[in-house]
């Protein structure tokens, strides 16, 4: 049985399939970072709305982007928030944990972050050759930004 996802084919099958696209290179279909978008932003309220789970999936990308997560409540101020430095895949799923009183109203806002273009590698294996260095974050640049009203 050969599946697709996010343009990759396995056979789950295969022993460690799941980890295959962790060695894959991203192809030349995979978008450049002017181009990587939000595509879905998922929200499920849980216990009450004290936890949110959410998922992100962004467009296929060459170069591992930065991604935020966050949640303003009605005077908008941040009340939860996540960052994603580099991920490996285009989909991130994780949990926000709202501070007390949950009930109201929210945005949840997604923001995808570049390097400006003088700082930004010229390739992605030069990227990963940066990778484990302890050194401070270059300028960023937000590429895409969704937003996302809701109640609790």
């Amino acid at each position: 049985m050969d599946k697709k996802t996010d343009g990759l084919s396995f056979d789950p099958s295969e022993p460690l399939h799941q980890f295959r696209a962790f060695f894959e290179e991203p192809g030349e279909d995979a978008a450049a970072p002017e181009e990587v978008r939000v595509e879905r932003l998922l929200l499920t309220p849980l216990d009450g709305g004290r936890l949110l789970d959410v998922e992100v999936h962004l467009t296929r990308f060459r170069f591992r982007p930065h991604v935020i997560v966050l949640v303003l409540n009605e005077a908008g101020e941040e009340v939860a928030s996540v960052d994603v430095i580099e991920p490996v895949l285009p989909h991130l799923s994780f949990t926000l944990h709202l501070p007390p009183p949950h009930q109201g109203r929210y945005t949840l806002r997604a923001e995808v972050l570049y390097p400006t273009p003088e700082h930004m590698p010229k390739t992605p294996a030069e990227q990963r050759l940066s990778r484990g260095e302890l050194k401070p974050l270059p300028p960023m640049r937000v590429v895409h930004r969704v937003e996302e009203a809701f109640e609790v």
